[in-house]
């Protein structure tokens, strides 16, 4: 599955920069990648690492050029020496090609603990395999973005490491892992969070769907690995609680998948369109404001004596939706009394999956 994936960089690449390291002999596996690299009639700089001190040492890079790959370029990148001229020598050998603006595509990613079926799920849903697929929890150590068109729709698949609980972090390269997820559900359009069926909703999961409501991020989530349940009337069963369980999240919608099957992965797509969709829904301002006279005609708010008083309220962002309210006592309008104004506003207005924000002004 390597090679194959390596087949697949190289076929796909217009420069490959092979690495080696310049403190170490060749080993065997370097002249096997040199000449898969050598018949593959692609670009290649050989670029020789970890020269620090020794940047300018010819006699330090000849026992590199028997690859048959042209001139070594040395570089330290600990010490981040030769770089620019690296990056030059790149510039130089790559096409001018026009490339595809983010902000043009929809973009999701799969979230999720790892080994929970993320990357298995990217290649079930495009059909082919774009990323290796292990049973050893946490294979996909880096996010691998996949531009991918369908329906006449572009997108941008990011596919992440999985989250695991910082305290439990005990090597660098899971801690960078959480970082990259982190910052991946920064870039997000539609969050998908990935839940093992065979493992459940854990506090962990909790905490990522936080995360994804405290960004904006819309979030479809996934109950992988159907294929475990032994019955249909016990998922059925299962589906009831599913509401409670990932409360106060319940707003966001829910399907159950199977990657090994294929069962409902057709319908991730239609769900992030959709998604993608409500997050950028503008509500008219008198719109808004009649739904908000009717949430208050069910209940008041008062303190100390003073009734709650909302003169008017305007949407003013989307993705998310943002809403101001002008009021008379903005300390009434405490976090639990804005949670029953924003379910209020997402029920009247079927504004399934997406967070919306809540901010609160006193009216001069």
């Amino acid at each position: 599955m390597v090679k194959e994936k390596i087949d697949e960089v190289i076929e796909i690449s217009d420069l490959i920069l092979f690495v080696v390291d310049g403190r170490s002999e060749l080993t065997s596996l370097d002249f096997e990648f040199a000449e898969i690299l050598r018949k593959s009639g692609k670009k290649i700089i050989l670029v020789v690492n970890k020269m620090e001190g020794r940047i300018d040492s010819e006699i330090h890079l000849s026992p590199f050029t028997v690859l048959g790959l042209g001139e070594p370029f040395p570089i330290s990148a600990i010490h981040k020496q030769n770089i620019t001229e690296l990056i030059e020598k790149i510039l130089s050998l790559i096409p001018n090609v026009e490339i595809e603006k983010e902000k043009k595509l929809i973009k999701f990613a799969f979230i999720g603990r790892p080994n929970s079926g993320k990357s298995s799920l990217v290649n079930a849903l495009i059909g082919k395999y774009r990323n290796i697929v292990s049973e050893i929890p946490g294979t996909t150590r880096d996010t691998v973005d996949i531009i991918w068109e369908f329906n006449g729709k572009k997108y941008m698949i990011l596919d992440t490491p999985g989250l695991r609980r910082p305290s439990r972090i005990e090597e660098e390269l899971e801690e960078l892992s959480v970082r990259k997820t982190l910052n991946t559900i920064k870039r997000l359009d539609v969050a998908i969070m990935v839940i093992d069926l065979s493992v459940g909703i854990r506090e962990q999961e909790k905490r990522i769907l936080h995360y994804i409501e405290d960004k904006g991020k819309s979030c479809l989530i996934v109950f992988n690995k159907t294929d475990l349940f032994p019955s249909l009337k016990e998922r059925r069963e299962f589906e009831k609680i599913v509401p409670s369980l990932i409360s106060p999240f319940d707003y966001f919608p829910f399907i159950f998948t199977s990657a090994l099957t294929g069962y409902n992965v057709k319908k991730i797509i239609p769900w992030v369109d959709k998604l993608y969709e409500l997050s950028h829904m503008r509500i008219p301002t008198s719109q808004i404001n009649v739904a908000i006279q009717e949430a208050l005609s069910r209940v008041s708010f008062s303190k100390k004596g003073k009734s709650l008083k909302i003169y008017y309220a305007t949407q003013v962002e989307t993705a998310p939706p943002k809403i101001i309210f002008f009021v008379n006592e903005p300390e009434i309008m405490n976090k639990n009394v804005q949670k029953y104004f924003e379910k209020f506003i997402r029920n009247y207005f079927s504004w399934t999956g997406t967070p919306i924000k809540i901010e609160v002004r006193k009216r001069e």
